[in-house]
């Protein structure tokens, strides 16, 4: 079955291509990224139902799609823009003052790290049984934070491509992301290292933006 672009990445792409391409040469390489974003995930394809990473993976796929639609010579400032869109809608990330919502130490908290905890159970699980392929494995707050949500990620799938195709000169515009996506929603993202450095896992330590780094 066929797969229609991530409706985000195709919107980012027009407005991107609308400024130096005829609409002729705009067609020409809209179809060529879908192409080649279905030929990408018949190759890697990631399991549906419960996984909920599952859009940030093809996400990054359709990224690469374009990527190689416009023969590799595009500038990380537009391909920047584009990740951008797909993960956030885009727009203004500032905010003009933190949003101070008390969230460690509450129920709000031990709820969210409950249903984190079990989540993570279930995918590992998948995951290794060889059952899921190309998707993310879950620790749930390993170094034992008081504050804010703590779920590095292991096994990632968006590296694991790119490498495999010569693009992992490109993961730290999707590692960057993470950062602008955490600012958006009023949070602030704590990283040492990601697999794309080389490391085993890829830190996600998620702090409202007045809470202590504890």
């Amino acid at each position: 079955m066929e797969r229609k672009l991530p409706k985000g990445t195709e919107q980012a792409i027009r407005q991107a291509l609308k400024k130096t391409n005829s609409a002729s040469e705009k067609k020409r390489i809209l179809n060529r990224t879908q192409s080649l974003y279905n030929a990408f995930v018949r190759e890697a394809p990631a399991p549906g139902g419960l996984n909920f990473l599952r859009s940030q993976y093809y996400g990054g796929l359709s990224v690469f799609a374009f990527y190689e639609a416009m023969d590799r010579k595009v500038g990380t400032d537009v391909l920047q823009e584009i990740l951008w869109s797909m993960l956030a809608g885009g727009g203004d990330i500032h905010r003009k003052s933190p949003v101070r919502i008390r969230f460690s130490g509450t129920l709000m908290q031990r709820l969210a790290y409950a249903l984190l905890d079990r989540y993570a159970c279930f995918v590992n699980k998948q995951a290794d049984s060889g059952r899921w392929k190309n998707t993310w494995k879950i620790a749930v707050n390993p170094e034992k934070h008081k504050n804010g949500i703590s779920i590095p990620l292991m096994n990632c799938p968006v590296a694991a491509f790119a490498k495999k195709h010569g693009y992992e000169h490109l993961l730290p515009l999707f590692c960057g992301s993470d950062f602008k996506v955490a600012e958006r929603y009023g949070m602030r993202l704590i990283r040492e290292h990601t697999e794309a450095e080389g490391f085993d896992s890829c830190d996600f330590w998620y702090l409202m933006e007045n809470e202590a780094e504890q």
